[in-house]
């Protein structure tokens, strides 16, 4: 289904704070005693920003163009859907890549980050989906 430009930037801006929101409580909050325990001996001294934000930028792509966009004729379920298969799919591949190559990878990490990644995802797509639906609804009337 064909979306203009600007029903696209408020369902990836949708996306993005949504993403934000969740990640922000995750990792400032919630998990982020276990990663530095976990990953202590991994972890760089000095954090390097620009590769979480360009993943982020990829990622709510990735999220409006195979979870949300194909849904907007769908019920709401299907982005839902749509969003823990992709985030199933991309944090399925690195942390299992991560525990299959890189020694000290704790196993139970690669699990909780990976089911971490599936929820979020989902949720985002949702929050993603019904803005661009709602942009998209007002749009055509």
């Amino acid at each position: 289904m064909r979306v203009n430009p600007s029903t696209w930037l408020i369902g990836y801006a949708a996306v993005l704070v949504a993403f934000g929101l969740f990640d922000g409580m995750w990792l400032g909050l919630i998990a982020m005693p276990w990663y530095q325990e976990a990953f202590s001996t991994l972890l760089r001294e000095d954090f390097v920003t620009w590769p979480w934000i360009l993943f982020y930028l990829g990622y709510g792509a990735a999220v409006m163009y195979l979870a949300i966009l194909p849904s907007l004729g769908q019920p709401i379920s299907h982005p839902f859907l749509a969003g823990a298969v992709l985030g199933a799919t991309a944090y399925g591949t690195y942390n299992l890549t991560g525990y299959s190559t890189i020694a000290g990878w704790p196993l139970e990490m690669a699990l909780i980050d990976w089911t971490w990644g599936t929820g979020p995802t989902a949720l985002v797509a949702l929050a993603g989906s019904a803005a661009t639906r709602s942009v998209h609804k007002r749009n055509r009337s």
